[in-house]
């Protein structure tokens, strides 16, 4: 699909099945990610599907407000939501206008977003984070290196420019492997994990 995919488009996917970055539990390299390192709350899920790595974060105790361009998406999310207990919101919300949303995370999770978006909505969006964002608080971003794919170039390099000095401090950018499900089948891609901190 060239261009920008619509609200409807990934309404689409979602009402038509699973797509394939829906695994039915959260990404392992953020998993590990957020166990190894603290998180500090209140914490932002950006992009956050169905809500898996929104609902694994509040089951430990966190609370989360989590966002998806996909209304569809973020019905399905609160489907998930078992009674009592997970401090969780899910909104449906734009990616490009962070400045709407009710919250100055701690925390920002990113699985799978940035890669996704065009390059005027990267702008946007890092430019958002940049502004949503507490001083000090920690972004773990979790991209796809896919040269090929429609949004090229969601590689090391672009990360480490993005996330750099004076907005962002002590980044980190080292390979990771994100996973998919195509036809049913495990499928482990090429990709980058992300830990930075905005800067005080």
């Amino acid at each position: 699909m060239a261009g920008r995919r619509t609200r409807q488009d990934f309404d689409r996917l979602y009402a038509d099945g699973r797509p394939p970055w829906e695994l039915g539990g959260p990404q392992p390299a953020l998993v590990e990610a957020l166990t190894r390192e603290p998180v500090e709350d209140p914490v932002l899920d950006a992009g956050c599907g169905t809500g898996d790595l929104a609902l694994w974060l509040a089951a430990r105790g966190h609370r989360v407000v989590a966002f998806d361009f996909s209304a569809a998406a973020i019905e399905q999310a609160r489907a998930k939501i078992t009674t009592g207990g997970s401090d969780v919101t899910f909104l449906v919300a734009d990616a490009t206008r962070l400045a709407d949303l009710p919250l100055r995370p701690r925390t920002v999770v990113d699985s799978g977003l940035l890669h996704g978006l065009d390059e005027p909505s990267r702008s946007a969006y890092v430019d958002g984070l940049r502004d949503l964002c507490e001083p000090g608080a920690r972004l773990f971003l979790l991209a796809r290196d896919d040269p090929g794919s429609e949004h090229a170039d969601a590689g090391r390099a672009e990360l480490i420019t993005r996330f750099a000095a004076p907005d962002w401090t002590d980044t980190e950018v080292r390979p990771a492997e994100v996973c998919a499900q195509v036809d049913g089948a495990a499928v482990r891609l090429p990709g980058w994990l992300l830990i930075t901190h905005r800067a005080a």
